[in-house]
């Protein structure tokens, strides 16, 4: 190598061992919980933080992260409250029970209701337990004994609420009404605050003077704690908006005791740190790009704790984690310049060798030959490529960059516009230990087998149309049963969620007329009939599609076949079975693989009617995939899903192309 090309080389390297590496984050913990983080609380020092989850989880850890003792009711759980000493946690569950555990974590009471509890808190001195449930109703209930101090009655549904001290202690409770009351522990309503949106987050000081107020439309407001009237109101430096639905993850918020700092969680995935005196944002933070779904301050406001719709649970010091950011963003810079420096390196490098050295005159003489000949026909053809161009590019951009997109970062943690990291086969890992993964694969093999038997139907009726002797008839019949084909689908799934439904469905109504009241359901909302009601679908499931292609296997059928076989004396089961079945495989081979990849595919349905309820049982592969892309922001477990559903379908057609043959295939050329 000349001196010239070596003094080169060196300087790439040089630039390469230069860039920077990402900084590790310090002063916190982060940890995955394994499904959505749906409440967090700390300690009035950090040094226990609770986290509940969507797996039936409550979790405590101490201020490195380490697991101090898990508790796992039967049901998601909602809320968590925890005394200021850490000694006491409540958690409110979707099993209808509100726990109260020890300060290891075992159950020292439980207090059922008729719903299911939304929302939990502890006094600070651990005093009192104070919880709401979806039956609108409040309890204040005496931690040492389990007893009910109160139940009140509230005027609308509450997803939240928090408990201040006072004497001897106060309740803010938020409804879906758009309405903030509060109460003493007596029941009486001291103030009311109205809002134009639901109330989605509450949260206030220690002597409760101050209350903060997150709401649906994305503001986050501050009211005086003595009178509810309105300090000040302001929106989220990134505008958040959300529906009903994503009011869990809409806006979450947190005060510290003396109501000088409130950290606000948005859908957007970035966490703020707002001045209780003007609502100004002090500090923000980017968590991993998934909507904040819970958030928790300690009453100093030293510690941190957040957790997002992709099951992360992350506690830091924000200063800590600001700095963090910005040591990480100048990585990134340096990061790219010098591989843009090393990639102008190397071209220069190669255009040396090229000019310089014998070596490379041959290999752009020979080497480089064809390549450029090919080049220069394409240039003579320009045109022709050109006009070819916008297909190519369309085909590309929709068709296949999604397609290996989705392989790609499957074994990828796929934050877009964030950041892409190589995980190898951690997203594979996650998909296996879903619970909710695979009871939509066993739902889907189900819809699967069903499919493949509700084809018999479509055959049959296409036998009896092509044994009709008169023509017109024929064709009248023909275009009935293929009419809905151009009609959508979504209004014959709306018309059977109409059939279904409880109170004036057709199928319970009629039921009630025929006296048989005592099997009336609520179909779609029974897990033992939602599945079955889902199948039940397009009864009796003449498929326009699939009685149109055996209906067109049938008449390309030679007529001389069916003649030798009336000269043979044939019935017509043996002329189903040695004639008609046989020249119909083709046919039933495409619509074997069109039923099969429909089912693993199966996500309309499902969604249109129980959107994957009650519970988990009417889950599908694809429905779970589209809730973690859309809902959790789980990018790359999405893919990981997606992935496995093509290996698995691409399996089932090879195998299908490769046993199911028709009879022209094994004619003789």
């Amino acid at each position: 190598m000349s001196g010239k090309l070596r003094l080169v080389a060196w300087f790439a390297i040089l630039l390469i061992s230069l860039s920077p590496c990402a900084l590790a984050q310090d002063g916190g913990w982060e940890a995955e919980v394994g499904d959505i983080v749906y409440a967090t609380a700390l300690s009035g020092d950090g040094s226990r933080q609770i986290v509940g989850s969507r797996n039936d989880r409550a979790a405590a850890y101490d201020s490195g992260g380490n697991l101090l003792w898990e508790f796992n009711p039967d049901g998601t759980v909602w809320g968590v409250g925890i005394s200021g000493d850490g000694q006491w946690v409540a958690v409110a569950s979707e099993d209808r029970y509100l726990y109260l555990l020890d300060a290891e974590g075992s159950p020292v009471w439980s207090l059922r209701s008729s719903q299911t509890f939304g929302d939990a808190a502890v006094s600070r001195d651990g005093t009192y337990v104070v919880a709401v449930d979806e039956g609108q109703n409040l309890y204040i209930v005496d931690r040492a004994t389990g007893d009910i101090v109160l139940q009140q009655r509230l005027e609308d549904q509450s997803d939240t609420l928090t408990v201040y001290e006072s004497d001897p202690i106060g309740v803010i409770v938020g409804t879906r009404a758009s309405r903030v009351y509060r109460f003493d522990i007596e029941g009486q309503e001291v103030w009311q605050a109205r809002f134009p949106n639901d109330i989605v987050d509450v949260a206030a000081s220690g002597d409760g003077a101050k209350v903060a107020v997150g709401t649906l439309d994305g503001k986050v407001s501050l009211l005086d704690g003595a009178a509810g009237a309105v300090i000040w109101q302001i929106d989220m430096p990134d505008p958040v908006s959300c529906k009903s639905r994503e009011r869990r993850n809409c806006i979450k918020l947190d005060m510290t005791a003396d109501g000088g700092q409130i950290l606000v969680g948005a859908k957007n995935g970035v966490a703020y740190l707002l001045d209780g005196e003007d609502g100004s944002v002090r500090q923000e933070q980017t968590l991993d790009g998934s909507p904040v779904s819970a958030v928790a301050i300690s009453g100093g406001g030293e510690v941190f704790l957040f957790g997002t719709r992709a099951g992360i649970t992350t506690a830091s010091n924000m200063a800590t984690a600001a700095a963090t950011v910005a040591a990480a963003q100048q990585s990134q810079l340096l990061t790219a310049l010098g591989i843009a420096a090393a990639a102008a390196v190397v071209t220069a490098a190669g255009a040396l060798w090229v000019r310089r050295t014998e070596a490379g005159r041959r290999f752009w003489d020979v080497r480089a030959a064809k390549a450029r000949r090919t080049l220069w026909l394409m240039w003579r053809k320009r045109t022709s490529y050109l006009l070819l161009l916008p297909t190519i590019i369309l085909l590309l951009i929709f068709n296949y960059y999604p397609a290996f997109s989705g392989l790609y970062h499957g074994f990828t943690e796929w934050k877009p516009g964030i950041e892409t990291t190589w995980v190898g086969l951690k997203q594979f890992e996650k998909m296996l230990n879903s619970p909710y993964f695979w009871t939509g694969v066993s739902n889907a093999i189900l819809l699967a087998v069903t499919a493949v038997l509700k084809l018999s139907v479509p055959l049959f009726v296409a036998e009896l149309i092509f044994h009709v002797r008169n023509s017109r008839l024929q064709y009248s019949l023909r275009t009935a049963f293929i009419l809905p084909l151009v009609l959508p689908s979504v209004v014959g799934i709306l018309l059977w969620v109409n059939i279904y439904d409880p109170n004036i469905g057709l199928l319970n109504q009629t039921l009630d007329v025929l006296g048989l009241g005592h099997l009336q359901r609520a179909w779609l909302g029974d897990r033992d009939t939602a599945l079955a009601a889902i199948i039940t679908i397009g009864f009796p499931w003449v498929s326009p599609f699939a009685l149109l292609v055996f209906y067109g296997g049938l008449i390309s059928i030679p007529g001389e076949l069916f003649d030798a076989a009336k000269v043979d004396g044939a019935n017509w089961r043996q002329r189903f079975l040695g004639i008609d079945l046989p020249m119909l495989m083709g046919p039933i081979k495409m619509l074997l693989i069109l039923a099969f990849i429909g089912s693993m595919q199966e996500f309309q349905t499902i969604f249109l009617t129980t959107g994957g309820g009650p519970g988990n049982v009417t889950y599908t592969p694809a429905l779970e995939l589209y809730y973690q892309a859309t809902r959790f922001t789980n990018y790359g477990l999405a893919s990981a899903m997606g992935t496995a559903l093509f290996i698995v379908i691409l399996g089932a057609t090879v195998l299908n192309l490769r046993y199911v043959r028709s009879q022209a295939e094994f004619q003789p050329d």
